[in-house]
Parts: C-alpha cells; structure tokens; sequence
C-alpha cells in the first residue's frame, strides 16, 4: 500500500539523477515534481515514473535558476494532497528501511513526534561516506503540515516549526551522491553569490556577527577534521572535499568584508 505522505521534489536539468530519486520514494502516494524550465528529460521521465510534475514559477522560463527556495518549496506545500509532507532533492534517495520508517510514523494513530530531523550521509562513488566535518548532518525533512508555519529564507531553506512542537530524530539516513569537487564548486559559488547579494544592504554590526560566525565554522571544521584523522571508523571524505568546503568558506569571508567594510571615497571625489 501506499504511504499517505506527498514528496516534494525540485528539478532542473536533473535527467541523469532524478530515476534514482523517484525509484527511492515510489512508495510514497503523492510524488510532486516542481521543475525550473528543465531542456532536458527531466520532465519526461518524472511523469513516466509517476510524478505530477508542474512549473516551479508561473510563467516559467526554460532552464530558470531559482531566485526565492522558500517561495517554491512553499509552492509545493501548498499543492500537497497530505497533510504529512517530505522534501527531499532530485540527486538525492532514501533507502528501503528509511521509507518503512516514515510509512510506522505516518500511519501511527500516536506519534512520537510530529517534525522530524532526516540524518544525511555523503555517498561517493557508490561509498557511503561515515565521517565528514559536517556531521552529523541533519535537517528537518519530514512534518506534518498542521504543526509547521511553511519555509522561509530564500536560500539554505528551513521549515518554521510552531512554537512549543516536539521534534524527534529519524533512525535511517538519507544518502546524498557527490559529483566532482568542480562541480560542487559551481553549485557552492552560486549559492554563495546569492547570499553575498542578501548581505548587500546589512549593517556593520550584523556584518562582523556573520563574519564572526563564518570564522569559527572554520575553525570548527578544521578541528573536527583533525579528530576525524584520529577517530574515523570508516570511508572519510577525502579532503579535497573537505578543503574546497573550507576555501569557500574564507571566499565568502573576503566578499563580505570587501563588499560591506570598503571605505566610502571622499565626497569631493564621489561620482
């Protein structure tokens, strides 16, 4: 039987992933598709494998980027046929087990919770990934529509939990493949050009907070590597991964100090 949850999923150009993606969660009653103008199969395959697939924006354009995640994932939780909802990417699959554990909590007269946290793991040439810096990874993927406000932030999206809700952890993780450190590049500088533009117009005091934040990430995930050297009981990222993540990290760094603290020329020289 069915599970009576609807799987949000946004696409575009994501031909070469998204059978995996669908195949992982064909179990699940409602499969929408939310596609960004896609030129290639993408659209065609989702709706062979069984997805309602519609527009990301109205009037959308061909292979259009996504300006507002919040707005789209919203989108999508507004045209959910259940009330218990699970996002979740086109590159990404849950396992066999994974799925049976949301169908327990789903069909429960009682659960436990009614927000839950997905673990993630990185899968690298077909190689579960078991220590990384940014574990454990978690994100709230799966809720109930009637204890949640919808998303919010434009980019790195969340989910707005009422005030007062429990959530709770689910036990099998979600796998998230890798492309090529390049790759991984090009998808990192466009979300951070995205949030250099947000921090365009903020205050010198928020500036040195987010600067401040960004610094001691750094240092985090510089010591939590060193640990993993030490500590790791399985496949360990390799650190080209983890250097890029680094070196995207003191990009950003430089952006916003450069964009937010120049010094403003003198008014006799101002055009």
């Amino acid at each position: 039987m069915k599970i009576n949850c609807s799987v949000e999923i946004l696409t575009r150009n994501s031909a070469h992933t998204i059978a995996r993606c669908l195949e992982s969660v064909k179990n699940f009653d409602d499969i929408m598709v939310l596609d960004g103008g896609s030129t290639d199969d993408t659209r065609e395959i989702a709706a062979r494998l069984g997805a309602r697939v519609t527009d990301q924006e109205d009037g959308q354009r061909e292979n259009q980027a996504i300006g507002d995640f919040s707005a789209v994932r919203n989108r999508g939780l507004a045209a959910a046929r259940h009330p218990w909802f699970i996002y979740i990417d086109s590159d990404e699959y849950l396992s066999p087990k994974g799925v049976e554990e949301i169908r327990g909590i789903v069909e429960s007269p009682a659960p436990e919770a009614h927000v839950w946290w997905q673990p993630r793991k990185y899968v690298l040439n077909d190689v579960v990934i078991e220590c990384a810096t940014t574990y454990p990874n978690r994100q709230i993927r799966l809720f109930h529509r009637d204890f949640v406000q919808g998303f919010v932030k434009p980019i790195h999206e969340r989910i707005l939990v009422n005030p007062g809700v429990k959530t709770a952890v689910l036990r099998h993780c979600e796998y998230v493949p890798l492309g090529s450190p390049a790759s991984l590049k090009a998808r990192w500088e466009r979300y951070r050009n995205m949030e250099i533009a947000i921090a365009a117009g903020m205050r010198r005091p928020k500036s040195i907070r987010v600067v401040l934040g960004e610094l001691a990430l750094f240092v985090f995930y510089a010591l939590r590597y060193v640990r993993n050297i030490f500590f790791c009981r399985g496949a360990r990222l390799p650190f080209s991964y983890e250097w890029l993540r680094h070196c995207m990290i003191f990009g950003f760094i430089w952006r916003l100090l450069k964009q937010n603290f120049r010094t403003a020329p003198p008014a006799s020289r101002r055009i």
